[in-house]
């Protein structure tokens, strides 16, 4: 029997973990789990967050003022035919709207900067988070899905986030300023006016399930055309040759409809969530102007009274409404971030340890000690794997497609980590490295290297930052390219993909990009596919005789004679054996 554990001072005063106050308000506007990455993009502009509440606290206080200066302006000026005062008050009136229209200027200024560097800082995390994950993950994706989220997903986020923490603020203030002044003014009025807010609440509570729904529906529909666009543009060489353009074009035109069916189905819900309110709201008028103005012929109530009590009916009447469109507005954010939560939340396949080893200089040993490797979708492509490549080797990697020659390549540059035995390069585990380092010390040049617009500079320093430009032209000379680029030389400009280059042309330029890295191991996964013989060969003994010091691993399906001498060669079987 279990003994019941004794209540001791010290149990009864232990204190409760307490949230800040950021994240404890974070996790009521969007749920806990977003909260849990979206606290720390929010907390370094919680300053900035606080003094666009400030002045949006005091743009409030100062647009109660108005309303009753007008009161003051027609019963102390015009109807007591009072010249001195009627001049007083419209001056102070005066100066009152120059304040506020500075306010809101500097309110709306203040505001664009830091919600810009907010949904910079939200963007760059969730670059940063697809940045990290492995070529399994990038392959179940679909880029333009991807560009809808760090578009439109964040930029919903963004704008909520300041609108909730600043403008909310001001809407209280403007809600509560505006019931005082309605008491102040007239109470019987005043009792009337409060009977509209739980209608509209009733109303809104149950309309926001469907806002939500249409949201969702919208942003589903946004994501599906855009990754249909993105895969036919990428897709276009192959849609041509198999004369599909007119079929593409078809699909896109029915992902176009979707999206237009769902904008309109949202926009009709808008249009019912603002027609209602607004019907309210002339009912509410149309009785405020009929009792008060009975009490203005009655002489019960002066007329400037009721001139400043419907204005600040418009107080009680807006900041309600922006309140509740607010309300609404987190239901749409809330399928912005369902969406942008899917990249957020998804953890890395590998991660850098927490106390790296580095590397020292020269080497590029590399060993695969009993290695095992089954990708979590797939059947196992290869297990008991062992293979000692010493520093300084050319390897063939050979063996039928689908053996894991690329799970393999992969797993050396750790974008996935093998599910037994280890990897080492120069007597290090490869789990022990920074990824920086690792994949600084492994280039990797595959099949299909991809080519970025910019110039051809850009290209070489985007692994190279700090090659000069002789070394550049160095590079293009090894691999056949500099009378390619004569013209411009570094300065040449490339299209997108490197669409403007043949295909060959392409794989001596990642080729060539590759070999301005400081690397221990050169890997060529077929990198020279599309590249006739004999300048394959001549490339590839100006590489042999330029890096005889490093590994160098060539990949190859077919006649591997092209690519010279090699020291080593090495089949995968698949799941049936080793390397031989």
């Amino acid at each position: 029997m279990k003994q019941a554990v004794p209540l001791t001072a010290a149990t009864r005063l232990a204190p409760v973990e307490r949230k800040p106050l950021l994240r404890a308000l974070l996790d009521r506007l969007v749920g806990r789990r977003e909260a849990v990455w979206l606290a720390p993009l929010v907390q370094p502009y919680r300053w900035p967050l606080a003094g666009l509440l400030a002045v949006s606290l005091v743009s409030a206080m100062a647009a109660l003022v108005p309303p009753y200066l007008t009161k003051l302006v027609i019963d102390r000026g015009l109807m007591a035919g009072d010249r001195q005062a009627l001049v007083f008050y419209v001056a102070v009136l005066f100066a009152v709207g120059l304040v506020a229209l500075a306010l809101g200027a500097f309110n709306s200024l203040f505001h664009l900067r830091f919600s810009a560097r907010l949904l910079a800082d939200l963007r760059r995390a969730a670059v940063g988070r697809i940045l990290a994950q492995s070529p399994r993950w990038q392959a179940r994706q679909k880029v333009g899905e991807l560009m809808s989220r760090l578009d439109g997903d964040t930029g919903e986020v963004q704008q909520f986030t300041f609108a909730a923490l600043v403008t909310g603020g001001g809407s209280l203030l403007r809600l509560a300023g505006g019931l005082v002044m309605l008491f102040v003014l007239a109470p019987q009025l005043a009792l009337l006016a409060l009977v509209l807010a739980p209608v509209e609440l009733v109303f809104f509570a149950r309309a926001r399930p469907v806002t939500l729904a249409r949201a969702r529906q919208v942003r589903q529909a946004r994501g599906h055309l855009a990754s249909g666009l993105a895969e036919t543009i990428t897709g276009l060489g192959a849609l041509r040759a198999l004369n599909a353009t007119e079929r593409a074009a078809g699909r896109i035109e029915v992902r176009q409809q979707g999206l237009v069916a769902a904008l309109m189905s949202a926009q009709i819900w808008n249009e019912v969530t603002r027609a209602v309110p607004t019907v309210l709201t002339a009912l509410l008028r149309g009785a405020v102007f009929l009792v008060g103005g009975l009490a203005v012929i009655d002489g019960t109530l002066p007329l400037g009274s009721l001139i400043a009590f419907t204005a600040y009916l418009g107080f009680l009447i807006g900041p309600m409404q922006s309140l509740i469109s607010l309300w609404h507005g987190q239901a749409r954010m809330k399928a912005a971030l369902d969406r942008l939560d899917e990249i957020m939340s998804t953890k890395a396949d590998v991660r850098d340890p927490p106390s790296p080893e580095r590397l020292d200089p020269g080497g590029g040993a590399l060993v695969l000690a009993g290695i095992s490797y089954a990708p979590a979708e797939a059947a196992s492509l290869f297990s008991d794997l062992s293979l000692s490549i010493p520093a300084g080797c050319k390897l063939r990697l050979g063996g039928v497609s689908g053996a894991g020659k690329s799970s393999l390549l992969s797993l050396l540059q750790r974008h996935d980590d093998p599910g037994e035995g280890a990897i080492l390069l120069d007597g290090i585990d490869l789990r022990r490295l920074a990824l920086a380092d690792l994949r600084r010390a492994v280039a990797l040049v595959p099949q299909k290297g991809h080519v970025f617009s910019g110039t051809l500079e850009d290209n070489f320093r985007l692994g190279a930052p700090e090659a000069s430009a002789a070394q550049m032209r160095d590079v293009l000379r090894l691999v056949e390219l500099e009378e390619r680029f004569g013209a411009d030389g570094l300065d040449t400009r490339l299209g997108e993909g490197g669409l403007d280059l043949s295909g060959g042309e392409r794989q001596r330029l990642c080729l060539a990009r590759a070999l301005l890295q400081p690397f221990k191991v050169l890997v060529m996964d077929e990198c020279l596919s599309e590249v006739d013989g004999g300048r394959v060969s001549r490339i590839m003994a100006r590489i042999d005789a330029r890096f005889a010091k490093r590994t160098r691993i060539v990949v190859t399906h077919g006649t591997a004679a092209r690519y010279g001498e090699f020291d080593l060669n090495a089949d995968l079987a698949g799941s049936a054996g080793g390397a031989g």
